[in-house]
């Protein structure tokens, strides 16, 4: 089942449906490959103006990105993943 997901390139907020008890998601974001993993504890994620992920510096750049969510219960060392919340894209311009 796919949750309705948004994006707002302009504003750069991630924002998704919320699951019932979980403690916090696993956002993933892809432009030819993964560019961010983040673990926010609320159902939206305000993506930075640049942020370092794998050694390497990363920003907001024109192009086509693609988003996924995982809700996780628990401690976030117990890795509990549920089944993806979504899946969503965005283009910057």
């Amino acid at each position: 089942m796919t949750t309705m997901l948004a994006a707002s390139a302009t504003r750069s907020v991630l924002r998704w449906t919320s699951v019932p008890n979980a403690t916090y998601y696993n956002v993933q974001l892809f432009r030819r490959g993964k560019v961010l993993s983040a673990w926010p504890t609320r159902a939206s994620l305000r993506l930075p103006r640049s942020w370092r992920f794998r050694g390497h510096r990363h920003r907001l750049a024109p192009g086509r990105y693609r988003w996924y969510v995982w809700p996780g219960f628990g401690p976030r060392q117990a890795a509990r993943y549920g089944h993806v919340v979504g899946t969503a894209t965005f283009a910057v311009a």
